[in-house]
């Protein structure tokens, strides 16, 4: 017999004699004994050494009596308290049967019935306890034991007297797994409220086979805790009531206040919750929510939806056959989609009929003779600082970006010119040979390509202020016909460091045009030309920009980039008040955080600085979207298609306020041209499909989407996801539709991203309660879907629920 056994018999006498040591817990040995009067087993915990550093032994002596008084058969009290060998020791009656933790990994799985029952005898006990002012502070799968179909707590009163007899600031107590937010907090107090987190996360355990945070601890004490919420329980299961999903979520909120009061709720609602074969076989058969659709809508949903597989995973015997199970969905899905028709394409756009405007200018990408890579983004981005400068000396520029496309298809610079309705073009090349330029321009009119200036220039780089300076007044000129309006001498482009400029025009090269990559691109150079002058005002500016088209171009709203877009935007305009770049990057902000006032004000700001920024119209109309104002948002639009006819974002605005109109018709046919203009524009395919899907062509949206996906690197977190779940969602496809939320929450680190869209998926997979949650996170991370698409017909079921009424009347205030 070791030392410990022979100190706990010497302490125990003749009354009871010890049999055999049993599998112990993370804070205790345990050991069986056998009284001799009655010959009853009684269990006796030992505490572990490292658990009592500091212990005040009276003090938990005192906790563990109050707990003797506690009468209840779900509650195993405890008989008596020594010490043995400097360790306390209590004793417990001992009860047959297995902890929870165990049967959890047994075959076969609880069933929801047995699930219930498990749920509402802890939730009695927990009533009982903490009506006599108890608490446990350690509920978890250990401290349960399972008897056939009910639930006994043990290690009653053992865990708060660790905690109120120890020193503040000692280590945690208690399984983190399963422990509220307060508790992990040596300045907190717990209370019965923090029970009730420890039964939420039982029962999410139970239900999901997962439990809903993770925790790391190190040295006794939490060092990483999960801050996300769990995914909603119908990701995993369909046969669950709502109303008991709903009681879950709310007993695992971090605050204690937003949590319910008492246990008494948990039992009123558990004595509701129907789990009979009945009431299981009508959820299964209830349909998933469908939006309206427009009256006009001729293609009518599928009426019958397709019931589910509902996988239980419960142990890693059985990940093989889930595997398998998940590759033969996929597999189907993929059938699917190969057996569906292609969204119908339409013929090849017309060059449309363009009014010339009078004393009006475009500019060609000046073609560059030999050098690198970087000389050629040269020739782009000088071309597009061209038209910037000209812009802002009172020159009509447009179609900049239209024009560049345009001549790559091969045509002339003059049929480029009357294609996008300018009376000049200017046009030119430049070779760089070393530290210096050799630059050749030409402005040609539109109207019979007659030259009308002309020049060479041989500079040194350090010259190139200049050179643009001389074109740009010169241009002005001829193009207004008045002589140019800014002073003799070098043009102010905001920096005497000739190497800040280079890298502004490099980033000039590839920013804004429709490709994250490329923008990612654009932003390292004008990140590396703020190094290199921390006072180059249009650099910030541009930056600014570039964040904010980023950030509508993979639809993101994260913290990180939406900083550097305002701060970048602020540097500028304190250093230069004219650079209507930087207003325009604030006036999407705003707009994107719900100030509408604010974006008004300053795309007027940006607009009148400026007037020739398609992505400053085109953004300003979504605004008018946003807020309702469809006939404003239209004219906006328009606005932007004159200016970049060739624009494939262009249209794309124009397809999204159609589409928030609820004129899907028109949006279906106004996105559908839009893959030839630019096939890496994913908000293009993304209006198609919501198109298409407010239409009730569910299928046709999902094999546009499908193929996109597949083909991605995209990160699964995208939009482009996110939106085919939904389309799998409202297809009847409700078990490809969980797959794939399933694979976005675990790319996402065991929660959902905040995303309107995931939102509308979990409503129309019958999860309203989980879909307003996650749309209530949307709204507050500022989802850009909910700047686009805020008055999408897709919305309206959750707008009837009073809670996402509010949501969305908290962005929409003008």
């Amino acid at each position: 017999m070791s030392d410990l056994l022979a100190h706990l018999q010497a302490s125990l006498g003749d009354e009871y004699a010890l049999e055999r040591e049993m599998t112990g817990t993370r804070t205790a040995r345990l050991f069986i004994a056998r009284e001799r009067i009655f010959n009853r087993a009684i269990l006796i915990t030992v505490l572990r050494p490292e658990h009592i550093q500091g212990l005040d032994f009276e003090r938990f002596t005192a906790d563990v009596e109050r707990a003797a008084a506690l009468n209840h058969p779900g509650i195993v009290p405890p008989l008596m308290i020594g010490a043995a060998d400097g360790l306390p020791y209590i004793i417990t009656p001992y009860v047959p049967g297995i902890s929870l933790r165990d049967r959890l990994v047994e075959q076969p799985p609880l069933s929801l019935e047995e699930t219930v029952a498990i749920l509402r005898s802890l939730a009695e006990s927990l009533q009982v306890m903490h009506g006599a002012l108890q608490c446990h502070l350690d509920l978890n799968p250990d401290t349960v034991l399972v008897t056939q179909r009910t639930a006994l707590i043990t290690d009653t009163g053992t865990t708060r007297a660790l905690r109120t007899s120890r020193p503040d600031g000692s280590t945690i107590v208690g399984d983190p797994t399963y422990l509220a937010p307060e508790q992990l907090s040596p300045t907190e107090t717990p209370d019965a409220r923090s029970d009730l987190f420890a039964w939420g996360s039982i029962a999410y355990e139970m239900l999901t086979s997962m439990a809903p945070f993770s925790r790391t601890v190190a040295d006794g004490r939490v060092v990483d805790a999960s801050l996300e919420d769990p995914a909603p329980i119908s990701l995993f299961r369909r046969d669950v009531p709502s109303a008991l999903t709903r009681l879950i979520m709310r007993t695992l909120a971090r605050d204690p206040g937003a949590r319910p009061a008492t246990a008494d709720s948990l039992v009123e609602v558990l004595q509701t919750v129907d789990v009979s074969e009945k009431a299981l076989a009508e959820r299964a058969l209830t349909p998933a929510y469908v939006p309206a659709v427009d009256a006009t809508t001729t293609t009518a949903r599928q009426a019958t939806k397709a019931m589910p597989t509902v996988v239980r995973p419960r142990d890693m015997r059985r990940i093989a056959v889930i595997a398998a199970a998940i590759v033969a969905v996929v597999g189907a899905t993929a059938a699917v989609v190969l057996h569906t028709p292609a969204p119908p394409e339409e013929a090849p756009i017309a060059p449309a009929s363009v009014t010339v405007t009078a004393h009006s200018t475009t500019i060609l990408p000046l073609a560059v003779v030999g050098g690198t890579a970087s000389d050629a983004a040269l020739g782009v981005g000088l071309a597009a600082e061209l038209a910037g400068q000209l812009a802002r000396n009172g020159v009509l520029v447009t179609a900049t970006w239209s024009a560049s496309a345009l001549r790559a298809t091969g045509l002339t610079p003059r049929d480029v010119a009357r294609r996008v309705g300018v009376a000049s073009i200017l046009t030119g090349s430049m070779q760089r040979q070393g530290d210096l330029l050799h630059i050749s321009v030409a402005l040609l009119s539109a109207s019979d390509a007659t030259t009308l200036w002309s020049a060479r220039f041989d500079r040194p780089v350090a010259d190139l202020f200049a050179v643009e300076d001389e074109i740009v007044r010169t241009v002005s000129a001829k193009v207004q016909g008045t002589p140019g309006m800014s002073p003799p001498g070098v043009v102010s482009v905001g920096t005497a460091v000739p190497d800040a400029h280079l890298l502004l025009l490099q980033g000039h090269a590839v920013a804004h045009r429709s490709s994250p990559a490329l923008e990612s691109v654009a932003m390292a150079h004008y990140r590396a030309a703020v190094v290199r002058d921390t006072g180059y005002a249009r650099a910030y500016a541009s930056l600014a920009l570039s964040c904010a088209t980023l950030s509508e171009l993979i639809s993101s709203s994260e913290p990180a980039l939406l900083d550097e877009c305002a701060s970048a935007a602020r540097r500028a305009i304190a250093r230069d008040s004219t650079l209507a770049d930087a207003y325009t990057a604030l006036a999407y902000l705003d707009a994107l955080h719900g100030r509408n006032r604010e974006a008004e004000t300053r795309f007027r700001r940006s607009l009148a600085l400026d007037s020739t920024v398609a992505v400053a119209w085109g953004w300003y109309g979504v605004l008018a979207t946003h807020v309702g104002d469809f006939a404003t948002a239209h004219a906006r639009i328009v606005r932007a298609r004159q200016l970049e006819p060739e624009s494939a974002r262009a249209r794309a605005w124009d397809a999204q306020a159609f589409f928030g109109e609820g004129k899907f018709d028109r949006a279906e046919q106004a996105s559908r041209p839009i893959p030839r203009l630019d096939s890496t524009l994913s908000a293009a395919v993304l209006t198609r499909a919501e198109a298409l899907m407010a239409r009730g062509q569910d299928t046709l949206a999902i094999a546009l989407l499908a193929p996109r996906v597949d083909a991605s690197t995209d990160d699964v977190r995208s939009e482009a996801h996110s939106l085919l779940a939904y389309a799998y969602a409202m297809n009847g496809q409700e078990q490809q539709a969980r797959d794939m939320l399933l694979a976005i929450r675990d790319k996402s680190g065991r929660s959902l991203p905040p995303s309107a869209t995931l939102a509308l998926t979990l409503a129309a997979l019958g999860d309203v309660d989980s879909g307003l949650a996650l749309l209530a996170k949307a709204v507050e991370r500022h989802d850009p879907t909910l700047f686009t698409f805020n008055h999408a017909r897709r919305f309206a079921q959750l707008r009837k629920d009073p809670r996402g009424a509010a949501l969305f009347a908290s962005i929409e205030r003008w």
